[in-house]
């Protein structure tokens, strides 16, 4: 599983031929750099509890699940009801889903995840995404605790 998820970093880290951007332009130096911790699982929200609960040592912790057993409509909802309560209860994290033939829910710090955002973004990162996408995974990440408070 690990050879598998350093290919997926590097993959990730190579520049976008159109955009000359890579898709995570920090995955390669985290990966690098002993900073992403990867567990694998088959009881994939108990791992990312525990996971959660035990976040700091590494920026980026990859709770994987070999075979999906939830569609990824299903991960990301999930992912989100969780982050929108991490952020009512003031919890300095973040999920993010992915699933392709893998379940990997990500976790993050939200403070560092925004930080860096707000980097790439200067840089031109988010021009070419749409309005919907933006609002979906930028726009809702770094208002989420706004909404929390008028829900």
């Amino acid at each position: 599983m690990t050879d598998w998820i350093k290919d997926w970093v590097y993959k990730l880290s190579e520049p976008n031929t159109e955009t000359g951007l890579a898709e995570c332009p920090f995955a390669k130096k985290a990966w690098s750099q002993g900073q992403v911790k990867v567990v694998e699982s088959q009881n994939l929200w108990e791992t990312v509890h525990r996971e959660v609960d035990n976040f700091g040592d590494h920026k980026v912790v990859l709770c994987v699940q070999e075979n999906p057993d939830q569609t990824y409509l299903e991960l990301d909802a999930a992912c989100m009801a969780l982050n929108r309560w991490f952020s009512f209860i003031e919890k300095d994290v973040w999920l993010l889903s992915y699933q392709i033939d893998k379940t990997i829910v990500f976790i993050q710090s939200l403070s560092e995840l925004n930080s860096a955002s707000f980097s790439l973004e200067k840089l031109g990162y988010y021009k070419n995404y749409s309005p919907e996408d933006y609002s979906r995974l930028i726009s809702q990440r770094r208002f989420i605790k706004q909404d929390v408070g008028h829900a």
